[in-house]
């Protein structure tokens, strides 16, 4: 009987502690369900006075570049997704992630030349190989838009950036927004306000070229504006009509405000999922 009743016991409060854990369960679980969904810092920029810091001494931008010895130096393309049969270009074409194990470039005067928007990684990069050994080895400012540039006459309608970049770019670089024609929740979803805002008129043209030969300071920059209009549709009309001064420096962020929502919903969606997936599951217990 004894030995009965030490039985019932523990079995008692192996129910209570399943029971326990069930009820731990159902909370996190009710808790992941109605959480909010709060956009993640990474579809934000640091304003123009505070942008991530890029190490001066690992950038140079194409005049500097043709001051040293150009006949010594070796290009290295280091954009995702290159290969070097479509790359277009007479570089070596290695991704970022496999410099470090190029060991013939360890005493070579070597430029890395990225989408010139990543410059994050690349920064972080040069600075890893630099610790290794690789003691000339530097980064092209603008990457491959300044030597595409660089190579040819531009034209404003060519230069369009996509979302990704666009996102991604701003992180770094000290760039302006013109909005044209978008609403307030459109503005909203913008990583940082517009430094100005047009709405879509027959006036707009004439006004934003007037505006920008005002204001266009930054003629160093390799992208100092990126216009951003609706959706493709209205970006198309507006490039056959506009005829800006130095458009090198200024950029259209490519399929407008609508494409750049869709994008960062996919990268809400994204964190918000791997987030989900990192937390318990709901489930049965017992």
């Amino acid at each position: 009987m004894l030995r009965f009743s030490k039985f019932f016991i523990l079995m008692c409060l192996l129910v209570i502690y399943k029971t326990l854990i069930f009820a731990q369960d159902i909370s996190a679980c009710q808790s992941n369900i109605s959480d909010p969904v709060i956009s993640p810092e990474a579809i934000k920029w640091p304003d123009n006075r505070n942008k991530q810091q890029l190490d001066k001494n690992f950038w140079l931008t194409m005049n500097e570049i043709s001051k040293k010895q150009p006949d010594n130096i070796i290009w290295v393309d280091v954009r995702s997704g290159i290969k070097e049969q479509n790359s277009g270009l007479n570089m070596l074409t290695i991704p970022l992630n496999q410099i470090s194990e190029a060991r013939f470039l360890m005493d070579k005067n070597v430029i890395l030349v990225g989408s010139g928007f990543d410059q994050i990684p690349i920064n972080q990069t040069i600075n890893y190989l630099r610790k290794k050994g690789f003691k000339r080895i530097f980064a092209l400012t603008g990457g491959i838009y300044a030597w595409d540039n660089q190579q040819k006459s531009v034209s404003l309608h060519q230069q369009e950036i996509s979302p990704e970049d666009f996102l991604s770019g701003g992180k770094t670089i000290h760039w302006q927004i013109i909005s044209i024609g978008l609403n307030t929740e459109q503005l909203s979803v913008l990583p940082e306000q517009p430094v100005k805002q047009f709405a879509l008129t027959q006036n707009t043209i004439s006004e934003l070229n007037q505006f920008i030969q005002n204001n266009f300071t930054n003629k160093n920059a390799f992208i100092h504006y990126v216009l951003i209009g609706t959706d493709e549709q209205t970006i198309k009309s507006l490039q056959q009509q506009i005829k800006l001064n130095n458009s090198a420096n200024i950029v259209w962020l490519r399929s407008g405000i609508i494409a750049y929502q869709h994008y960062v919903q996919q990268q809400i969606n994204l964190i918000n999922h791997t987030g989900k997936s990192l937390s318990r599951p709901c489930r049965l217990t017992i």
